[in-house]
């Protein structure tokens, strides 16, 4: 174990291995484990039972929780929180199905956090294909949320508890997605734009979008959408009455 200065506090229950830095003011918790190579930057806290992978950078002040995972490949900012249980830099899901088996396409590219993101509970951000997927600075997600390789999720987007991202697609800046949300592969959401609660996206939309529904659409069409359905019982009703 090398760094700077003291770490603040590595319980002894802690596994440090050779070869990790921890700068000055780091905590490591009782049961975390951090493998050779990782780099813990200045007051940081690892919770108790997370664990950080091979060649991990975490940045200074960041928040890793208890049970949180931080896979190689991982790289986070200044001041990220990973919350409870939340799983950075798996595997993407990517298969080949050739001659009656699953055949798993290598995923061998990063996840890259921005300062002051929060990972929520239970979340998980699959590293990339190659390349990096990228969690901008001061990105909220939600509890639960899913976000799949070579995603792009902008700066200061929120994403609702339970929402997941397929692979490759885009997020803008300044987003909001709603609870429940999802995108399919590919698909892009430009800057500022809304996504209701529930609501799928399943293509490109431009900058300054408010969607909702399942295919997202402008949230006005849905309310019209909408309302005539709700008259449409008594129109089915005034129909029987004329053909009696």
């Amino acid at each position: 174990m090398t760094g700077q200065g003291s770490p603040t506090g590595v319980h002894p229950s802690a596994i440090v291995m050779p070869g990790v830095t921890l700068e000055t003011g780091v905590e490591v918790g009782p049961g975390a484990v951090i493998e050779e190579g990782a780099w813990i930057g200045e007051g940081t806290r690892v919770g108790a039972g997370a664990y950080v992978g091979p060649g991990v950078v975490v940045g200074p002040a960041c928040q890793i929780e208890p049970g949180a995972v931080l896979m190689p490949g991982t790289h986070l900012g200044q001041e990220v929180r990973v919350q409870v249980g939340a799983v950075l830099g798996t595997d993407g899901f990517g298969y080949v199905f050739e001659k009656g088996r699953h055949l798993k396409i290598p995923q061998v590219g990063q996840v890259e956090v921005g300062d002051r993101a929060v990972i929520g509970p239970g979340a998980c951000v699959d590293r990339a294909t190659t390349g990096a997927t990228r969690i901008g600075p001061e990105v909220v997600l939600g509890a639960m949320v899913m976000v799949g390789h070579n995603c792009q999720v902008g700066a200061r987007t929120q994403m609702g508890d339970q929402s997941g991202v397929a692979g490759s697609s885009v997020i803008g800046e300044d987003c909001r997605l709603g609870v429940q949300t999802g995108m399919a592969m590919r698909a892009e959401l430009g800057d500022r734009c809304r996504l209701a609660d529930r609501a799928g996206a399943l293509r490109r939309f431009p900058a300054d979008q408010d969607l909702a529904g399942f295919p997202a659409r402008p949230r006005a069409e849905v309310s019209r959408m909408e309302a005539a359905l709700h008259r449409l019982p008594a129109l089915l009703e005034r129909l029987d009455v004329r053909e009696s």
